[in-house]
């Protein structure tokens, strides 16, 4: 499929999901909501957002440490222009756009910063799915009717479910990790079919990920990247709740457990690949958490509005000034990945290798970690 038919699919998706969420409402009554808002809690929220920035350029840099080492400050300037990829484009730009912006200044393959910002998407995938789950069993559901408890029932079900492959998940990761000479022999025999060029950059891929998983067998890596991992989604439920409080429903209709219980359902709502940091989909999925528990639908809707802005305009705001300082754009990150990326496959196909800046420092680190 073709970069122009996804976007238009993407577009329509995203037009459909805004008449959804946006047809039925009383926008006066929106209007009001918004304005009689608290404003210093939506400001403590937004604080609170700004930090989880902080502590994912903490946490890529952990994941990264066995491969390179780079410094903090492009880490964040990588970190703000990929999430802004995110907003104006779509999830799938920033894991292209992030480790392209982190190679302009600093000599990290896009191979090896990829790898790790996927492995960073599941451990987010795999906190969100066990706060969510987790969560549902102090969670306190006074439902309104008998099909309230039946759905209610369903998203439990779905909870577990969602947990017990969150756990798989792993697993399998791990296991690629520790039989990963075999695996990587394996994969390097099965797409022999592919153009030799689309093969290299595939195994430099594979290699680095395995490197970047080097996380999940060494006790210290493991445990300062899963601290952060939780203290990042703590930083986020609190945001929520802060939101949620700013409009005046009182603790009753929305605990803190009711706060990640919209958390979780929000966050599914932003994979819905749409622009504008899943516009559509995070409002109507939102929403309907709040109506859920039975906040009315105005309302539910003004939060849902207010709290997607208070998450992407930061990361927005920061993003756009650093492409505007280094004078670079999206499109031409894009291209950069893909430069970076002929010359790794280049120097592997010289090689016969993955090159990595930190290699030979970082030898006995990777024997270490097993």
């Amino acid at each position: 499929m073709s970069g122009r038919i996804r976007t238009i699919l993407s577009l329509g998706v995203g037009a459909l999901f805004v008449y959804w969420f946006a047809h039925k409402l009383n926008w006066l009554e929106v209007w009001i909501e918004v304005r009689k808002a608290n404003w210093d809690q939506l400001a403590l929220a937004l604080a609170l957002l700004v930090g989880t920035y902080f502590v994912r350029v903490l946490r890529w840099r952990e994941l990264l440490e066995p491969m390179a080492r780079p410094s903090l400050s492009a880490l964040f300037r990588a970190t703000m222009i990929g999430f802004t990829a995110l907003f104006l484009v779509g999830r799938a730009a920033e894991m292209i756009v992030r480790p392209a912006a982190l190679s302009v200044k600093e000599r990290v393959h896009p191979s090896a910063s990829y790898a790790t910002v996927m492995i960073e998407r599941v451990f987010d995938m795999v906190m969100v799915v066990v706060f969510f789950a987790v969560n549902l069993i102090f969670f306190e559901y006074i439902a309104r009717d008998a099909d309230a408890t039946r759905l209610f029932g369903w998203i439990k079900v779905t909870g577990v479910l969602l947990l017990v492959v969150a756990a798989a998940g792993i697993y399998g990761l791990s296991a690629f990790r520790r039989g990963r000479n075999g695996a990587l022999t394996y994969l390097e025999r099965k797409l022999t079919w592919l153009p030799k060029s689309a093969g290299a950059a595939a195994m430099s891929l594979f290699r680095h990920i395995s490197e970047g998983l080097a996380v999940l067998h060494d006790a210290r890596g493991l445990t300062i990247t899963v601290s952060y991992t939780v203290l990042l989604w703590l930083m986020v439920a609190l945001a929520h709740l802060l939101v949620v409080r700013a409009f005046g429903i009182p603790y009753a209709e929305v605990p803190f457990t009711g706060a990640v219980f919209v958390m979780g359902l929000s966050m599914l709502g932003s994979v819905v690949p749409t622009p504008g940091g899943a516009t559509g989909p995070f409002h109507t999925a939102t929403a309907a958490a709040l109506a859920f528990l039975g906040v009315e639908q105005n309302k539910a809707a003004s939060v849902a509005i207010i709290l997607h802005l208070v998450i992407f305009t930061p990361a927005t705001v920061f993003g756009m000034y650093y492409l505007a300082k280094e004078g670079l754009s999206l499109e031409r990150l894009r291209r950069i990945g893909a430069e970076k990326g002929g010359e790794d496959k280049a120097d592997e196909e010289k090689t016969g290798e993955p090159l990595s800046p930190h290699k030979q420092e970082n030898e006995g680190v990777l024997a270490a970690r097993g």
